[in-house]
């Protein structure tokens, strides 16, 4: 009776032992795939605010060199190295936008309306490039003049979907390829200016 006893509280051991050894393993098995899901989701968040961060620098960027592009004084001796510099700034402006395109496209599930924002805003941020090279100012006179306007319309659909919530689906392959080549088509070259965001 004695033996009896002694296994039967021996086996009642070990069934305990392993119940408890199998609720660890779950429980860790469970924690690692909580933290691996939670770290790619904050890496995620780290890239997306990148990508902000780099989006907002590149239009500060635009800015300032549009505003000395304007004011440079055209009859100086220093005239072609001041429109150079101002060349290559504008130009590693567009190219952090081009960057930004990329990214977005092979994030983000992107509709036809959200292609179209995103392939006016790059053809308006060309301008100033553009505007260097043929030697002309960017005619952008006031607050009220229909590119500007455009642009910062468009400016801030592409800072909403650098904000928004990006899904942790990746983007297939060819529906990212499709996007990328559909904004960064000319066809919104001549019709970037026409759309603009009503008053509210």
């Amino acid at each position: 009776m004695a033996d009896w006893n002694m296994n039967h509280e021996l086996i009642k051991a070990l069934l305990s032992t392993s119940s408890a050894a199998v609720v660890l393993a779950l429980t860790w098995l469970v924690g690692q795939r909580l933290t691996y899901g939670w770290n790619v989701r904050q890496k995620r968040r780290e890239m997306q605010l990148a990508a902000s961060q780099q989006f907002y620098v590149a239009y500060g960027e635009f800015f300032a060199v549009w505003k000395l592009w304007n004011r440079l004084d055209h009859d100086a001796a220093s005239k072609d190295e001041r429109q150079w510099e101002l060349h290559r700034r504008a130009a590693a402006a567009e190219a952090i936008v081009e960057g930004t395109l990329v990214k977005l496209s092979n994030e983000l599930v992107l509709d036809e309306g959200q292609i179209g924002s995103l392939g006016r805003f790059r053809q308006a941020f060309q301008q100033l490039r553009q505007s260097i090279r043929k030697d002309q100012i960017l005619p952008w006179t006031n607050s009220e003049c229909a590119e500007y306007r455009a642009f910062k319309s468009l400016a801030i659909e592409v800072s909403t979907l650098l904000g928004g919530t990006w899904s942790t689906c990746p983007v297939p392959v060819d529906r990212a390829i499709y996007q990328l080549l559909s904004v960064t088509s000319n066809r919104w070259e001549n019709d970037w200016v026409a759309h603009q965001s009503p008053h509210p």
